[in-house]
């Protein structure tokens, strides 16, 4: 027997024995290993606690309300608000044939030009983490404006405060608070100087710790404070326009975040030069102070 011979019928041999021993102990050590892998991890047990929503459709009748519509589907009136924003221009009408989108659980929200996870999370209140896994976006690099997205477990609308705050029917701006008008825009004479100068916007007066309230969507442009305003923030809306909102306790946003018309930015307080607790509210378009109650509904 030549020298190639015997290291073929070696190597046969080698490969006979190892044959062997895999039979026998290959399948205990392939499944020790999935044993050893398998199992729910943390990530897991979160993931299958967050529902998945059941989206129904529902066409309006003649005659029939938000209130009764969410009775007869189990859910709030401000969560089914919310999951229409795009739909719904008021809420103590609604036109028959109208599709409306039902959901348990939580909203759908509609993504915004401009707008992040993020964004969306601190609006709602909801983790970040299950806004992700309801909507199974782990592997997804970016959101689109017009994609709705499911919220699991919220339970305020921004929506909803903004068309109650717009007295019901969808408007350009809705108020930032709700009070008693305490000073005009305009001229007048200053509170504190004592002197004629030009108001640029409306006082209202509300007590220390009040919500204040988006009055339109848009992006944060500041979040600080100013000598004579206080603490304040203005945001920055489609078309050159912006709202300042001066004299807060309180800032509950950050530069360049997106919010929603009727989130909370904020609460009032009595900050800057300030007589007594209020909102100072403004509203400019290209930079050109304009009379806010000649823009925010009766």
């Amino acid at each position: 027997m030549n020298r190639s011979v015997r290291i073929a019928v070696i190597w046969g041999g080698l490969g006979l024995l190892l044959w062997a021993w895999w039979a026998h102990q290959g399948p205990m050590l392939l499944s020790e290993s999935f044993r050893a892998q398998g199992g729910p991890t943390v990530d897991d047990e979160a993931l299958s606690l967050v529902p998945a929503p059941d989206i129904i459709e529902y066409e309006v009748q003649p005659g029939e309300t938000l209130e009764q519509i969410a009775a007869r589907f189990g859910v709030s009136v401000e969560a089914l608000v919310g999951s229409n924003a795009n739909t719904v221009d008021n809420l103590h009408s609604l036109e028959p044939g109208t599709i409306l989108k039902i959901v348990k659980n939580g909203v759908l929200h509609a993504v915004k030009p401009g707008q992040t996870l993020t964004d969306i999370a601190r609006t709602y209140g909801v983790p970040l983490a299950e806004i992700v896994h309801a909507n199974r976006l782990e592997d997804r690099e970016y959101i689109y404006p017009g994609e709705e997205f499911f919220i699991p477990g919220a339970v305020r609308s921004p929506t909803w405060t903004y068309l109650q705050m717009a007295g019901g029917r969808r408007s350009l701006f809705a108020w930032p608070v709700r009070g008693v008008l305490s000073s005009g825009f305009g001229t007048r004479i200053h509170p504190i100087s004592g002197e004629p100068h030009f108001h640029q916007g409306i006082d209202i007066e509300v007590p220390e710790g009040t919500e204040v309230y988006a009055a339109s969507a848009g992006k944060v442009l500041v979040a600080g404070r100013h000598s004579g305003y206080g603490l304040y923030i203005v945001l920055q809306h489609s078309h050159g326009y912006r709202t300042l909102y001066a004299h807060l306790a309180e800032i509950g946003v950050y530069r360049g975040q997106f919010v929603e018309g009727g989130q909370v930015i904020g609460r009032s307080g009595n900050t800057g030069n300030s007589t007594g607790p209020h909102l100072h509210f403004e509203i400019l378009q290209y930079g050109r102070p304009l009379n806010p109650l000649a823009l925010l509904p009766p």
